[in-house]
């Protein structure tokens, strides 16, 4: 992973420069011309295959909020900035909307770019909803009240895998991992493993055996060590965060060590439609995969059903991404918020995000107050080849409440895992 970006080291100009951007701004809230907000997307670069789900989910939320209305009499406007995946092209696609007046921001698909966002924000007196990272960090150690996260947590994510595991998979008592070697991978391992210690007894009625996690470095082309090291030891069931490129190679990689023959099941921190869209017959067997919104999960949800229904009709595909969620949801949240607000200046509507209550593609959701991690369904699919059109199926999914799975609000500490 990316080295983080201190606050310090982002100002840039520094906190004046970035004051000096609202100025004007309160004027333009009160007028009549449409509410402005400002999204950045990794629009090239190495995670540009992300972006355009995002982009058309976000556009179905503003064509669907403009069609009801608006928003206190005003219609909703969206205006894409390209952030490269990279920290300091964020900072300055942000600085650039901010100089025309926007304060209310979405992005921060991944994490060095959500930090370098979230850091800039109370000087510059705008909000950032992110719509990707999962970083503990971003709700505990790196924490500011102009940031608000509408998917999960790397630790929730974790522990309602784990929950899962432990109730769909209580024969899988023998657990390992692949993991990249930074703090992020150790942290998510640690929360993983905590939830496997935790569920396992009250609902498998076993302890689990645990190995040591397999480390990887990004950017790596080779996991033949790897993926020795997994064939190696006595495990049955695998958590894994490897992601695009280093996915596939793993996966081609592991066939002459029979890898996925040994494997009985994989636990996927994100991959979802996606490396099933790509590997198809090649995806192995009894693969779970979290996902940011699993539309089948919600098609009895009238804002669920209406974002997947338009989806079909502007694309044609019957399988959207889980990335079509959360542009969707957080442009509803802001629209819920300014209404509360009756205003769009900052502080309105950080209070009225931090109270409100809306239903959203995953129905209802709301924002913890302390630390603005999302309180929301948890979305985990299951995935495996097969012999039809497509190559691959949905054979299961859950949606776990995320409630009782975020773990202690620690605003400005880490996330401390006990146990």
């Amino acid at each position: 992973m990316p080295k983080f970006v201190t606050r310090r080291a982002v100002l840039g100009g520094g906190a004046a420069a970035l004051g000096s951007l609202a100025l004007g701004r309160d004027a333009r809230a009160q007028s009549n011309d449409p509410i402005r907000i400002g999204i950045l997307l990794p629009l090239t670069g190495s995670q540009a295959s992300y972006a355009p789900d995002c982009q058309l989910s976000a556009q179905i939320a503003v064509d669907q909020i403009n069609a009801a209305g608006g928003i206190l009499g005003r219609k909703l406007e969206i205006v894409f900035r390209d952030d490269k995946a990279n920290p300091n092209a964020a900072i300055a696609a942000a600085k650039e909307l901010m100089g025309e007046g926007i304060n209310l921001f979405i992005g921060g698909l991944n994490t060095p770019s959500a930090l370098a966002i979230a850091g800039i924000m109370p000087d510059a007196k705008c909000v950032l909803i992110t719509i990707g990272s999962v970083a503990d960090s971003l709700t505990h150690e790196s924490f500011n009240r102009n940031f608000f996260r509408i998917t999960d947590s790397a630790y929730s994510r974790a522990q309602a895998q784990a929950h899962l595991a432990a109730q769909k998979l209580p024969e899988i008592t023998q657990w390992g991992g692949i993991l990249p070697d930074v703090e992020f991978g150790h942290a998510l391992w640690r929360s993983y493993a905590h939830g496997l210690r935790q569920f396992y007894p009250q609902f498998a009625k076993a302890e689990p055996q645990i190995s040591d996690p397999v480390l990887f470095k990004f950017g790596a082309i080779d996991f033949k060590n790897q993926i020795a090291g997994l064939v190696r030891q006595p495990v049955e069931g695998v958590y894994q965060s490897l992601t695009g490129e280093d996915f596939l190679t793993m996966i081609n990689q592991s066939r002459p060590f029979g890898l996925t023959k040994k494997i009985k099941v994989f636990m996927d921190l994100s991959g979802e439609l996606i490396f099933a869209k790509i590997l198809k017959q090649n995806l192995p067997e009894n693969f779970w995969s979290g996902s940011h919104w699993y539309y089948g999960s919600y098609l009895d949800i009238p804002t669920g059903k209406a974002l997947y229904d338009e989806y079909v009709k502007r694309t044609g595909d019957k399988y959207p991404t889980g990335y079509i969620g959360p542009a969707h949801m957080a442009l509803h949240a802001y629209a819920h918020a300014i209404k509360a607000a009756g205003n769009t200046e900052t502080d309105a509507v950080i209070n009225a995000l931090e109270g409100v209550e809306f239903e959203s593609a995953k129905g209802l959701i709301s924002f913890r107050k302390e630390d603005h991690q999302v309180i929301s369904d948890i979305n985990v699919i299951k995935l495996g080849p097969k012999d039809n059109e497509l190559g691959w199926e949905v054979s299961d999914y859950a949606k776990i409440p995320g409630k009782d799975l975020l773990g202690p609000a620690t605003p400005g500490k880490p996330l401390v895992i006990q146990g």
